[in-house]
């Protein structure tokens, strides 16, 4: 089991409606399929994500994927590679492979190709800030 702990968020939108905002803040991250579902969803509704503050880390770092998701400044990110919910076990190359690609597929290409280069091969967070990452490509909040 893949699993990079975190709260699935889930807000429903009426058909006729314009698409809310999620605000997402002090998101640890979280199971890494849960999260992909999560993304599905929202992908699908066009709502818009804002990180603005606080910190979002692991499977969160995924939403910078989405269509409509703008960062600020202020906002921290923590990446790691993908790793079992088993702590102390090996996850096969294969699936190491495999579950680092579909982490990365989610990120705008600069950053995409440092998760690649090096996040991924981290056990424990690397801390970047909403500033670096918006110098790599993700999109900054007006």
């Amino acid at each position: 089991m893949l699993c990079l702990s975190a709260p699935i968020l889930s807000t429903v939108t009426p058909a006729n409606a314009a698409p809310s905002v999620l605000r997402v803040h002090n998101d640890p991250g979280g199971s890494l399929p849960a999260r992909l579902q999560d993304l599905q969803r929202l992908r699908l509704s066009g709502q818009r994500v804002e990180i603005r503050r606080g910190y979002c880390n692991s499977a969160c770092t995924l939403y910078l994927g989405l269509p409509d998701t703008c960062i600020t400044g202020h906002a921290r990110f923590g990446f790691h590679g993908p790793q079992l919910a088993t702590r102390g076990l090996k996850m096969l190359p294969t699936d190491f492979e495999r579950w680092s690609r579909t982490m990365a597929d989610h990120y705008p290409p600069a950053l995409r190709r440092w998760f690649l280069s090096t996040a991924r091969h981290s056990t424990t967070l690397i801390t970047l800030s909403g500033e670096q990452l918006i110098n790599m490509g993700v999109t900054r909040c007006s």
